[in-house]
């Protein structure tokens, strides 16, 4: 009978089953690293275009801040401008309003009266006499304060009667009366309070 030694044989297949694994487990590393490497290459490029779309971002931020800032700064003159606006406005309007009162009251004011001279009916000789006139007048929204000098408690009492009938003022009130010493003159010194009508 033959003998075959097949130890030789199954040495040199077990070192290139070896060799073959250590081949395989080598490449397989090989590959293993060359993927991680692209991999990383590539994390690394996504990091870089968002690391560079933060700065872009940060730096629009900042412009837009900038921005922000001047339009609260334009909104903030504007208000001031549009607050200054309503005060002239309104500064207009309480002049306006004011010439209309004074022109009202010049209005309910007595008529001049002519007084002849005894001796002489000429035109010439007439003197022409004011009955009230305004010392102080004063108007506070609708409140309105009349201060004035009459000749008499019958013109204050005419000049009352023209503010009521007029229907531009209501709650017409004498709040004094006084006999004052003008000039050697006795007349009636008088305070009165009303309402405008709107």
């Amino acid at each position: 009978m033959i003998h075959i030694n097949l130890l030789p044989y199954r040495a040199a297949l077990k070192k290139e089953n070896i060799r073959k694994q250590i081949s395989i487990f080598s490449l397989s590393l090989l590959l293993v690293v060359v993927t991680l490497l692209f991999y990383n290459i590539r994390l690394q490029k996504r990091i870089d275009i968002l690391n560079t779309k933060i700065t872009n971002n940060n730096t629009m931020l900042t412009k837009f801040e900038k921005q922000a800032k001047e339009v609260d700064r334009i909104k903030k003159a504007f208000n001031n401008l549009e607050k200054k606006t309503e005060v002239i406005k309104n500064l207009e309007t309480e002049r306006i309003a004011a010439v209309c009162l004074l022109d009202n009251m010049t209005e309910m004011v007595a008529e001049h009266t002519s007084i002849s001279g005894s001796d002489s009916t000429s035109d010439k000789d007439n003197k022409s006499v004011k009955r009230l006139w305004f010392t102080n007048l004063q108007a506070k929204g609708n409140n309105i304060s009349i201060n004035g000098i009459a000749m008499d408690s019958k013109t204050v009492a005419d000049f009352m009667t023209r503010l009521e009938v007029s229907k531009r003022y209501k709650n017409v009130n004498l709040k004094t009366l006084k006999q004052q010493n003008i000039s050697n003159q006795n007349l009636k010194s008088f305070e009165i309070t009303c309402n405008k009508v709107f």
